[in-house]
Parts: C-alpha cells; sequence; structure tokens
C-alpha cells in the first residue's frame, strides 16, 4: 500500500496524471477485457509454477537466483524437441505437447542440478553461481537465433527462431490450469506431509541443527535445484507453446525468474500463498502496458 501511494504522488507531480485513473487503467484492461484477461492468465500460470519452486528452496535456505536461466534453458530443450518431432513428421498435438512439456521440464532439472552440484561439491555460493548462469543462458539462446544462429528464421526481420507447427499450440485454459493446480497440491504435500519437507524446515530453521540431526544437506540441496529448476523449465516451455511460438532475444522480455523471486517472499513462501502473489504481479505487469499506452504512465512504475 505504501508503494502504491507513493507511486499515485510521483504520477501526479511528476507526470501529472491523474493517478486513480491510471491505477484504474491497470484493473480493467487486465482483469476485464478479452486480452487483458489472457495475458494476465498466461503471466500469472508461469509466476505460480515457478513461484512454487522457489518457495520450496527458499524454506531450506538454498537461495535460487537461476529460475530466469532455467525458464530459459527449459524452453530451449522444448524447441529443440520441436524440431526432432517436425523431422520424423509427428505433428499430433496429443504426443508432441506433452512430450515438449516434459523436455522442457527436463531443461529445467539439468539446469537447476548445476548449482546445487557446485555447492555440494565445490561449495560455490549457489546465489552466484546461478545468477551467472541466467547470463549464460541468455547469451545461449541468442546465439542460437542471432543472424548466423542455427535456429534463425531467415524470413524474419528479428533475432528468432522458425516458429512452432500450429498443431503443437497450447490453447486449452484447462490444461493449463489443471498443470498449475496438480503442481500446487504436489508442492504442498511436499512441503507439509513428507520427510522431505521435514527436512526443508529443519534446514531453513537451523543448519547446525539439521546438521546434527544427520539430515544430509546436500542431497537436499540436490532434490530442491533440480524441482526448482524444473518447474521453472516447465514455465518456460508453456510459454514457448501458448505464447510466444518462437524463440528470440527477447523471449524472456518480463524476466519471470526474477518476478518470482517477489512473488515468492510476497507468499511467505507459503505455497498455497503463492498464487495469489502471482495473480497480484501478473494483473500489475498485464495491466501495467495498456496504462502505458492509454495514460502514457510508464510501465517502469509497477515495478
Amino acid at each position: 500500500l505504501l508503494a502504491i501511494g507513493l507511486g499515485a504522488v510521483l504520477i501526479y507531480f511528476i507526470l501529472h496524471v491523474n493517478p486513480f485513473y491510471a491505477l484504474s487503467i491497470i484493473v480493467t484492461s487486465a482483469l476485464f477485457m478479452s486480452v487483458g484477461q489472457q495475458t494476465t492468465f498466461y503471466i500469472l500460470v508461469e509466476l505460480t509454477l515457478i513461484s512454487l519452486g522457489l518457495a520450496l528452496s527458499y524454506r531450506a535456505r538454498f537461495w535460487n537466483i537461476g529460475a530466469d536461466g532455467q525458464y530459459i534453458f527449459g524452453a530451449i530443450l522444448g524447441m529443440q524437441t520441436v524440431f526432432a518431432l517436425e523431422h520424423i513428421h509427428v505433428y499430433s498435438p496429443f504426443f508432441a505437447i506433452p512430450a515438449i512439456l516434459l523436455m522442457g521440464l527436463l531443461g529445467g532439472m539439468l539446469y537447476g542440478l548445476i548449482p546445487a552440484l557446485l555447492k555440494v561439491v565445490l561449495n560455490v555460493n549457489e546465489v552466484l553461481s546461478s545468477l551467472m548462469l541466467n547470463f549464460i543462458a541468455i547469451y545461449f539462446m541468442t546465439w542460437l537465433v542471432d543472424v548466423t544462429g542455427p535456429w534463425k528464421d531467415p524470413y524474419a526481420a528479428e533475432l528468432e527462431s522458425y516458429p512452432i507447427p500450429y498443431s503443437y499450440y497450447l490453447e486449452n485454459p484447462f490444461a493449463l490450469v489443471a498443470i498449475t493446480v496438480a503442481a500446487i497440491i504436489i508442492i504442498y504435500l511436499l512441503a507439509e506431509k513428507t520427510s522431505f519437507g521435514f527436512k526443508i524446515k529443519v534446514m531453513g530453521s537451523s543448519l547446525n541443527a539439521a546438521e546434527y540431526s544427520g539430515i544430509r544437506k546436500g542431497t537436499v540441496y540436490v532434490y530442491l535445484g533440480i524441482i526448482s529448476g524444473g518447474l521453472s523449465g516447465l514455465a518456460g516451455a508453456i510459454d514457448l507453446l501458448a505464447v510466444s511460438h518462437i524463440l528470440s532475444s527477447m523471449f524472456d522480455s518480463l524476466y519471470m525468474g526474477y518476478l518470482s523471486i517477489f512473488t515468492t517472499w510476497l507468499a511467505s513462501l507459503n505455497p498455497l500463498f503463492v498464487v495469489l502473489s502471482s495473480m497480484l504481479m501478473s494483473t500489475l505487469v498485464s495491466g501495467g502496458y495498456f496504462m502505458e499506452a492509454i495514460s502514457g504512465v510508464s510501465m517502469l512504475f509497477v515495478y
């Protein structure tokens, strides 16, 4: 509320725009316009999935800052799966879409495993390693779609890949709702009803107590890297199939991984509250574009 109030003051005195008018555009466009509703929904799904994994990691003091790179790497592996399926002439969405989503999940898992292993084997701080891996993923994706890159569409004016076939489009919102709800239930049960969740709570309260009680911290870190990375990679594959339909140098222009850090802490690391904080953030981001276009107030005020 304090941030909204301060932003309203700045909008009024600097831009000379009625702040209530600007804020009303955010709400009405994001929640009551069909285009805005669709954008809000897709951002909500992706933020929720990424935040669920981060919430689990942060509970154990495993500070994964690399969700952005894991998101991108999931999309990259999903795109590679698209090309492989096209090569063998498989266009059935009933086979292709689950395969692409699973490979996106796997891509995120593999990329999330790297900082976990670096921490366990070499005692490398996961904040630094996961953050640097974000930039590696960005530059790798940019190289793939660069002018001389292997995935560059020669007919596209921008740096972007070949588009995915229309039959691969994930246009069923009920499928995305089912995936999100299933992820929430699984992560909640994992955190609250299993011995693994108990180990996470002990590590979150005291690493010394966890070590004294015989908890293998390295194993927990590895599993957390796999889980949080997998959910981020799944979100990247969903964006590829449902939203962007291509890879480009601007694929992750919203920086989903970094936004998810805010939604994770706003939910107090609670898997059940993550969807609420993600709903708030998705509304602000989606409506912010319309606010900028209609009132001239910069989208940056949302951040």
